[in-house]
């Protein structure tokens, strides 16, 4: 019998008669230059016979509502940043409290902080791993409102916060001002 080196002897001498085709198969004469093709194309069919597994779809992370709200004291620390991030976001936190329940744009907000749309875009793109390194963003979320765009432009991401959130961040805004007035050990004002 003329075998392969490294290949196991056909058909299989245990159970059978030498030269008897195991149950179920038939003995082919194949040219041994052939072997590893007619091998790929009986993977290839023993593949084909298979249930193929249903592809899993991605699933969708559960959109929580947030269990926490931002406090002033957050809002307030959160002011105080020094990263371009926390002075951008700061910045449209200001353009959106000062006109609560307003759907402001990237451009619009852009025109409100006077800084570029890129930075903007930029902070916006930044804050959530600004958010879950420094404060609770699994209970809180962002510190605005981010919704899908106005009726003239419904793909646009949208902005805003509501009366009591603007008032919180006024207040933060306020208190910041106010420790930063205070008396430093040196007896002047910093």
């Amino acid at each position: 019998m003329n075998v392969l080196p490294g290949e196991p002897p056909y058909p299989p001498l245990a159970g059978g008669a030498p030269g008897a085709a195991p149950e179920g198969m038939v003995l082919v004469a194949v040219p041994l230059a052939y072997i590893p093709h007619v091998a790929r194309l009986l993977a290839d069919l023993d593949a084909r016979q298979r249930v193929a597994p249903v592809p899993r779809r991605r699933s969708e992370p559960e959109r929580r509502p947030p269990t926490t709200d931002w406090t002033v004291e957050d809002l307030r620390r959160l002011s105080q940043g020094r990263s371009a991030t926390h002075r951008t976001v700061a910045a449209v936190l200001d353009a959106l409290a000062a006109e609560p329940e307003r759907l402001f744009t990237v451009p619009d907000l852009a025109q409100a902080t006077g800084r570029p749309r890129k930075k903007i875009i930029g902070a916006m793109a930044g804050l959530t791993r600004l958010l879950k390194a420094h404060y609770d963003y699994a209970g809180r979320g962002l510190p605005f409102a981010r919704v899908a765009g106005r009726p003239e432009g419904p793909r646009e991401l949208c902005y805003t916060v509501d009366a009591r959130r603007a008032a919180h961040w006024r207040e933060a805004r306020l208190s910041r001002a106010a420790d930063d007035e205070t008396p430093t050990a040196g007896g002047t004002l910093s």
